[in-house]
């Protein structure tokens, strides 16, 4: 049996205003996500990009650690040391260019030379490593040691001043 009453029911009835309005709200959040997703990656971080602060070192630091290594070896890591100097040097007049280039033909022509300097330079590393890992192989039952660690961390220290030598296993 069936109970009938006069009284309105107390659920409300769904208004069409609110579905249409929960639509849009959904459309418009999922429209947004798309953007953020597919935007450029500028918006994410800040709009200027800044260049990173490299502290100059003295050379005088790079010959105390270097006292009492044998003279090839000072030879060699002072003058990866005056090449990598160099090698910056190059690579920073080189990006004021870049900057300062009006056509993209010349901006293409600075890139290349940027990749050139760049490949010349790892060319020169890999050289520089190999000659070291031979001189310290002879040196290495001749010196102590902690000597020999001094060496080798004034030899790590020439090479990654620049920012190059990050890789692992370097």
């Amino acid at each position: 049996m069936k109970f009938i009453s006069n009284q309105p029911k107390l659920v409300p009835r769904k208004n069409k205003t609110y579905e249409i309005m929960k639509v849009f709200r959904c459309l418009i959040l999922s429209g947004v996500t798309l953007a953020s997703l597919c935007g450029p990656r500028t918006a994410w971080a800040q709009a200027g990009t800044t260049n990173p602060v490299v502290v100059p070192h003295d050379d005088k630091d790079l010959y105390r650690d270097l006292r009492g290594a044998p003279d090839n070896i000072k030879t060699l890591i002072v003058s990866f040391d005056q090449t990598r100097d160099k090698y910056l040097a190059e690579q920073r007049l080189l990006l004021i260019k870049l900057k300062k280039a009006a056509t993209p033909e010349e901006r293409e022509r600075i890139r290349a030379l940027l990749q050139a300097n760049r490949q010349a330079f790892l060319e020169a590393l890999k050289t520089f490593r190999a000659e070291l890992k031979v001189d310290l192989a002879a040196l290495r039952g001749k010196i102590s040691h902690q000597e020999f660690l001094r060496i080798i961390d004034a030899a790590h220290d020439a090479a990654t001043e620049g920012g190059i030598g990050h890789h692992r296993g370097h």
